[in-house]
């Protein structure tokens, strides 16, 4: 490790070393303030974090960065906020004084756009720049990493998601190599990967309200034995954030926000069956919410003390079917169907259809060997959240009768 500044070593006294990372579902608000002064707070408190901004994801970099630093000082209190000028075209991130200015800071936030662009900037074909360098010695030596969006995409050491649809993904499956600009909707990854700020998991972004489910499902068995593949990945709903703590000794990831929730994906015992598509049974699944925490060695839930189990306390009688279990479009259609089903009654187990034909896919769920868990936001007492953990998917081409 190089040397770290003086200025830094000052910054840091009253700085818990937590070596933290903080992933945003996107579209986070303004007004979301348990998860913006979570950000100050681990960057060192109001008054003393120092936030290094790269707009590298967006076409406007230097306006993207604007938004976040006025809002991190003039609304919630940081030191200062300061533009890191590093571009998909600027071909400075080995420059020294790139490396000083990043080593001023007590942390480090990425905005929205494209994740390609960051990597193009920062860790071109997997090579890794003297910035990035930088920022990891700063983080583990207590500093915070954070991203919203494509920010937060490109955070791990995993194969990073570049786009598709959860549709097209289950139809012809993931792509290396980054998108396709003919088809949007094949679902594409870097073979290179992310950052590497957070190991073994893919994290996704704009979850629930685009139907990713499935998307992220497909791309983590279709290249878990890549050399940095992973059975393993987490799925962000907007304005949403998983805050991780201890990155490089036992991390943990707690949820932040009220509007949705974290998709846990697990493909470790899924059994795949051959075939022209998608044939899968056994993906386990966890879904978050405000306050649930995971431990991301072990993929360990802890929901919590607020909420309480829903067996026995069921408010439905009979799950509902959805016929469009994937939709892009119907925000929440996968993460609604999954809170309903543990919270009715009767069946352990339902099938729910894709809306798209030709072909048509079924989804199931089985709950016998999990469970759900549901209370009142603690600020809003009207307002309930669902979570549950071990939720059984099976994915298949429906086959007509």
């Amino acid at each position: 490790m190089g040397l770290l500044s003086l200025t830094f070593l000052t910054a840091l006294v009253g700085l818990a070393a937590s070596q933290s990372a903080v992933f945003i579902g996107g579209n986070e608000s303004e007004e979301n303030v348990p998860l913006w002064d979570k950000v100050i707070e681990l960057a060192g408190g109001k008054g003393v974090a120092k936030f290094g901004i790269f707009g590298t994801a967006s076409s406007d970099p230097e306006g993207s960065a604007a938004y976040y630093i006025d809002m991190l000082i003039n609304v919630y209190g940081a030191a200062s906020a300061t533009y890191i000028p590093i571009t998909e075209t600027s071909n400075n991130a080995d420059d020294p004084a790139m490396v000083d200015l990043v080593r001023q800071q007590t942390a480090f936030f990425f905005g929205g756009g494209d994740q390609l662009r960051i990597l193009n900037a920062i860790r071109p074909a997997g090579r890794e720049t003297l910035v990035l360098t930088a920022m990891k010695e700063m983080v583990k030596a207590g500093a915070m990493v954070g991203g919203t969006s494509a920010g937060a995409a490109c955070l791990s050491d995993t194969v990073m998601i570049t786009g598709g649809s959860s549709y097209d993904g289950l139809i012809y499956g993931a792509f290396s190599g980054g998108p396709n600009s003919n088809n949007a909707g094949d679902l594409s990854y870097d073979e290179h990967g992310g950052l590497g700020f957070l190991a073994g998991w893919v994290p996704d972004t704009h979850f629930s309200e685009r139907g990713r489910e499935a998307r992220l499902i497909r791309l983590l068995q279709d290249s878990r034995y890549r050399d940095i593949g992973t059975p393993w990945g987490f799925g962000l709903d907007e304005d949403m954030a998983l805050v991780v703590t201890d990155l490089y000794t036992r991390p943990v990831g707690k949820v932040i926000g009220t509007s949705g929730g974290v998709f846990i994906a697990d493909v470790t015992n899924t059994i795949v069956t051959p075939s022209t598509t998608t044939n899968y049974e056994g993906v386990s699944a966890h879904y978050l919410t405000q306050d649930d925490t995971i431990d991301l060695t072990t993929g360990n839930v802890t929901f919590a003390s607020w909420k309480t189990p829903l067996k026995g306390n069921e408010q439905y009688a009979n799950a509902e079917i959805s016929n469009d279990i994937l939709s892009s479009k119907r925000s929440r259609s996968w993460a609604s169907a999954a809170a309903q089903f543990f919270d009715n009654q009767l069946d352990d187990t339902v099938t729910h259809f894709s809306f798209e034909k030709n072909p048509t896919f079924e989804v199931s769920f089985n709950r016998l060997s999990g469970a759900g868990y549901r209370g009142p936001l603690p600020n809003d007492p009207l307002t309930f959240v669902v979570s549950h953990e071990n939720l059984q998917v099976g994915i298949r081409e429906s086959i007509a009768v």
